[in-house]
């Protein structure tokens, strides 16, 4: 899959059986609910974790709610891993889609307030800041 963001880069996201190649490095699939293929928009959540912190992580998104599966658009959720390199990408039909589940009230209580948390206190978890991405699906 071609994946190209707001400012016209592109990079690729390959989908094997147990693996992923994203921004030319192989990360091993954690979590694969949905079908991230399906998406024409995908979102990320880049973070570096403290070496002692990845499991607890992964244990977390594991454990996850889920609330964003029920949402209209919704494709896909995939957690990935690359030593202390974590990403969640999530699938949607239309950036329309994925936009509504930003303003959406689940998203501001179950993200907004913990990026606050973070950005004031920084993270037992977290080396930094996670890195937000959108990209559009090129077919």
């Amino acid at each position: 899959m071609k994946l190209i963001n707001s400012d016209g880069q592109n990079t690729v996201l390959e989908l094997n059986e147990s693996s992923v190649t994203y921004k030319d490095d192989t990360y091993d699939i954690i979590i694969h609910d949905g079908d991230i293929s399906q998406a024409g928009h995908i979102a990320t959540n880049n973070f570096v974790v403290k070496p002692d912190h990845v499991e607890t992580l992964i244990e977390r998104f594991s454990n996850r709610k889920g609330n964003v599966d029920n949402y209209q658009g919704f494709t896909g959720f995939m957690l990935i891993k690359n030593e202390q390199k974590l990403t969640v990408l999530t699938g949607w039909k239309t950036i329309e889609d994925f936009n509504a589940w930003v303003n959406s009230e689940a998203f501001q209580n179950s993200h907004v307030k913990k990026e606050n948390r973070v950005k004031e206190k920084g993270s037992e978890h977290l080396e930094a800041m996670p890195v937000r991405e959108n990209y559009t699906v090129e077919a």
